[in-house]
């Protein structure tokens, strides 16, 4: 995309046309830096723009920039957005000299706080100090300031992001990037803490907040509240509960869920699932809460009991919280010069910080699970290039999978040995579901409960006799028939709706690149004729199809 030059000079005006032509461009590079434009959305853009849009004073943002580098304004070239994603704009600050600074402001709608902001520096800090490579923090604030906005500034790394050409990548350049990831865990899994939450510097906490300080840090680093948004969504940043730090790991799993119940109990009433596509699962009627509140007392019973006797597994752990493509810096040879973006970074025990990052696994693929050598098709010559396509794909992702877990086993085997606990991928898909905000849908949660019932044997630890106490938590096989059947009909949706977002060229949000938004519009509207035209023999499902149709605006709070 072509980015605006904002030179800090100004070419003098002599005429009103002028004078007007150079309001027009002011207001143009305005939009550029405070406002979103890397892309569109399909639906409810107002919204999304709304929550990225920020204003803040430049000149003193640059005036910060040259002083964290001890440089006078003056020594400053150019300005100019370069990156902008789902929480944080990314500024270029270039120097005559050739030099940059990076300055990242979150957006007003990234939560917390504050805090995000300052855990983030202090992480960066924390794992810059042990080996891992990242950008060197120059200056930041994390409160009111004459910039306006709260703000990180950053060196430039060397090297680029991986980005999408990930996926273009041959099976040793993937190898050796792969091979660098694990060693870099390797480190992070090696670091001894102190207890669950995530880093700040002490100073940077308001007082009375609760911490525990990291022995043998450098600058007054602890352990401080969970920095993760789930803490924070909506209304509860508002609400008086423990958000840590945890030394015991039966709190780190039950906390979330009474921050839920907490919020259900202040702010929860009858709502539609948010994903509008689940809808007519539910006969689109509103969801009770109560029910998920129910579901959440109950996985609180189970809590204690998904708590690993082996002490090893319940040692804290940091690990980078989005492990993807973009936030993957190479050189040319493909060797790693840094890992950005640690917002929202937590540290957890080992058993539920372990698993692998989105990028490298592939849990669908049953040869995957297998954890045996992928091999292309024998007849891979013989298909036509769309099902050459097909089976590439499949293999690079059982490839990136079977590597990625081969060298964890062979370097980490503290993450190895979390990784090979038969009910270790159940217990941290019932934790991220009790500890997700509540919206609309309680199935996932219902479902985690009955598959820990039923593996309740390989679960519980035994007692010092050798028996194994009773699940607190029993169904009759109706109720798991129900909720199993229920679970699997939301799990089509979800098939189908990846199906139709990857034809209409978009994201599960509906965002879209610029250049495909008139195209991804048009689809959707004719994907909309089509599905209104196969009800319309239905009244009543034609109105409720059109009401809560996926890809048109809609109160995503109803």
């Amino acid at each position: 995309m072509d980015r605006i030059l904002l030179r800090l000079s100004s070419p003098s005006r002599g005429c009103a046309f002028a004078s007007s032509l150079a309001a027009m461009e002011d207001l143009e590079k305005s939009r550029e830096l405070f406002e979103y434009t890397s892309g569109r959305w399909i639906y409810n853009e107002p919204r999304r723009l709304a929550e990225r849009r920020l204003a803040f004073n430049v000149d003193e943002l640059l005036k910060a920039a040259a002083k964290s580098v001890n440089r006078p304004t003056s020594d400053i070239q150019s300005f100019r957005k370069i990156a902008e994603g789902g929480f944080n704009r990314v500024f270029d600050i270039s120097m005559k000299d050739g030099s940059s600074v990076l300055a990242r402001l979150p957006y007003p709608s990234t939560l917390p706080r504050s805090l995000a902001v300052a855990s983030e520096v202090a992480t960066l800090a924390f794992v810059g100090a042990h080996g891992i490579p990242t950008p060197r923090v120059l200056g930041y604030s994390a409160d009111n300031n004459a910039v306006g906005a709260e703000y990180i500034l950053m060196e430039k790394l060397s090297g680029r992001p991986i980005g999408d050409a990930w996926f273009d990548l041959s099976e040793q350049e993937r190898l050796k990037v792969l091979l660098q990831i694990v060693k870099l865990e390797t480190k992070l899994f090696a670091i001894d803490l102190p207890a669950s939450g995530s880093i700040y510097y002490a100073h940077d906490l308001p007082p009375n907040t609760p911490k525990i300080d990291i022995p043998g840090s450098d600058g007054g680093l602890c352990i401080g509240p969970y920095a993760a948004l789930r803490w924070w969504f909506g209304e509860r940043g508002d609400l008086d509960i423990d958000r840590g730090p945890h030394e015991d790991p039966c709190l780190v799993l039950q906390t979330p869920a009474e921050k839920e119940l907490a919020w259900i109990r202040a702010y929860g009433r009858p709502r539609f699932p948010f994903e509008r596509a689940h809808r007519e699962t539910f006969d689109y009627k509103k969801q009770d809460p109560k029910e998920h509140a129910n579901s959440l007392v109950n996985y609180i019973r189970l809590a204690p009991h998904l708590v690993p006797s082996c002490s090893k597994l319940n040692l804290p752990v940091l690990r980078h919280p989005d492990l993807q493509p973009n936030n993957i810096f190479i050189s040319e040879d493909f060797s790693i010069t840094g890992l950005i973006d640690w917002q929202h970074s937590l540290v957890l025990p080992t058993f539920l910080a372990a698993g692998m990052p989105n990028l490298f696994q592939n849990y669908d693929d049953e040869e995957s699970m297998s954890f045996v050598p992928p091999q292309l098709p024998d007849d891979f010559e013989s298909m036509d290039e769309e099902e050459r396509a097909r089976a590439q794909e499949q293999f690079r992702r059982q490839h990136v999978h079977f590597f990625y877990l081969g060298f964890t086993q062979r370097m980490n085997e503290p993450h190895w040995h979390a990784l090979e606990q038969e009910t270790g991928l159940l217990k941290r898909r019932i934790f991220n579901d009790a500890s997700s905000p509540w919206e609309g849908l309680n199935t996932s949660l219902e479902m985690d409960i009955v598959r820990v019932s039923q593996n309740w044997s390989k679960i519980a630890p035994a007692d010092s006799d050798g028996t194994i106490s009773a699940c607190p938590i029993m169904f009759t096989e109706r109720e798991v028939q129900r909720r199993a059947a229920l679970d699997e009909s939301l799990r089509e949706v979800d098939s189908e709706m990846e199906r139709i977002n990857r034809a209409l060229g978009i994201a599960s949000d509906g965002w879209t690149p610029n250049e495909s938004f008139e195209s991804a519009k048009e689809k959707a509207r004719l994907i909309k004729e089509e599905g209104l035209a196969a009800v319309s023999d239905d009244p009543w499902l034609k109105e409720m199809t059109e009401q809560h149709w996926p890809f048109d605006d809609c109160n995503e709070d109803e």
